[in-house]
């Protein structure tokens, strides 16, 4: 009893540890900034008009704007009612990886888009250059409210939080400006990818609970699944830049359902089933599924020794808590930006991240789940939190 006690309190402590290292990183926690979490007083977000570079990039290098209200500049001396408008201004709570992605719309008289800057922003730049070289910002280009239709679904609806952050920030600027209702806004969330990777996740909760022989061929299907629906198709996990993004600015259920989703059942399984494994690393996580399926090519395995392994044991826990000593040095998105997951979302993945998850796949060939075991900082996040209780 005594030992549990013991047990739950250190990974307790070890959980409130990677708050406080986060509030370090981000300065702030949900919203507030550190200084201002004992008051109460949430971050004011302050609506900056666009720079002289941006204005350029805008193609109004010559042009003089004008406060028309909270967020809208109109262009003087123009004589089509030219407005440039700040999206942070009207997208609240709606967040990429690293957090909000202000823009800056170009518009025209009938609020038709002419062109746009996005703003300074904490998301990955080689990640967020190659979500743009995929046109989910030139997309928008002469689009207004009338002719948001004619943006293919896939497409509005994004294939990752950087991108649904990006449409949904704009699409909700758009209606605001236009004086439309912003309640199709919520309704794009269920796009077919949302829908079927849902019903992926409540299969996997069926299959999980599934007590039988023919259990072993429902657990290769759920693999299957994770890793070609959740993984490839979708892009739905769990990351440690997530997470930071969520104790730093809050979570929008819009943009992260999904996973928000994976990350409530890997915290309540473990209340209901009395069992301290991560339901989300071991029925859920894509590349954890795409690991073991590696594993079943070969049957030969790589025997690690006794004394090495009681090494290796202990290496995730060194690993985040080296992430943890990064977070309080200001090195941790450098960090977290190598975990393999987002491979699969290839189109956008760097080449370390993609070389570094071939690596992981290729090694659990022969070391089951090897990344998973042995190095994974959010897999020991997630197994603190379902040692607390």
């Amino acid at each position: 009893m005594q030992s549990k006690f013991i047990e739950s309190a250190s990974n307790t402590l070890l959980l409130l540890l990677f708050f406080m290292a986060a509030v370090s990183y981000n300065g702030k926690l949900f919203g507030y900034k550190s200084q201002d979490l004992l008051s109460g007083k949430k971050e004011f977000v302050e609506i900056l008009p666009p720079t002289h570079t941006q204005l350029e990039h805008l193609g109004l290098e010559n042009m003089q704007l004008e406060e028309d209200s909270k967020g809208i500049w109109r262009i003087k001396n123009s004589s089509e009612n030219e407005r440039v408008v700040n999206t942070l201004a009207f997208s609240k709570g709606i967040y990429g990886f690293g957090g909000p992605i202000p823009m800056y719309l170009y518009l025209d008289k009938s609020n038709t888009i002419k062109q746009i800057v996005l703003g300074e922003n904490s998301e990955t730049p080689d990640f967020l250059a190659s979500v743009l070289q995929d046109g989910i910002v030139s997309q928008w280009l002469g689009k207004n409210t009338e002719k948001m239709s004619n943006i293919m679904p896939d497409a509005l609806s994004g294939a990752t939080m950087t991108s649904n952050a990006i449409n949904f920030s704009i699409q909700k600027t758009l209606d605001v400006v236009d004086n439309k209702s912003s309640s199709r806004y919520w309704w794009t969330v269920l796009d077919i990818k949302t829908i079927i990777a849902l019903l992926v996740i409540f299969l996997g909760l069926i299959i999980s609970s599934i007590k039988s022989k023919k259990k072993k061929h429902l657990r290769t299907a759920m693999l299957v699944l994770n890793t070609g629906v959740l993984g490839i198709w979708c892009g739905k996990f769990i990351s440690l830049n997530i997470l930071l993004g969520w104790v730093a600015n809050g979570m929008n259920l819009l943009t992260s359902g999904v996973v928000f989703l994976m990350l409530l059942l890997s915290v309540l399984m473990p209340l209901f089933f009395k069992n301290k494994k991560s339901y989300y690393c071991n029925w859920i996580c894509p590349f954890g599924s795409a690991q073991e399926l590696a594993g079943r090519l070969s049957k030969k395995k790589i025997k690690i020794g006794a004394k090495f392994m009681q090494i290796l044991k202990h290496t995730r826990e060194v690993i985040t808590l080296c992430v943890f000593v990064g977070m309080w040095l200001g090195m941790a998105s450098d960090i977290a930006n190598y975990e393999p997951f987002s491979a699969f979302i290839f189109q956008h993945a760097s080449v370390a991240v993609l070389l570094i998850a071939g690596l992981g796949m290729l090694t659990a060939v022969f070391i089951s789940r090897p990344w998973c075991r042995f190095v994974c900082p959010t897999g020991q996040v997630l197994s603190w939190m379902n040692k607390m209780n």
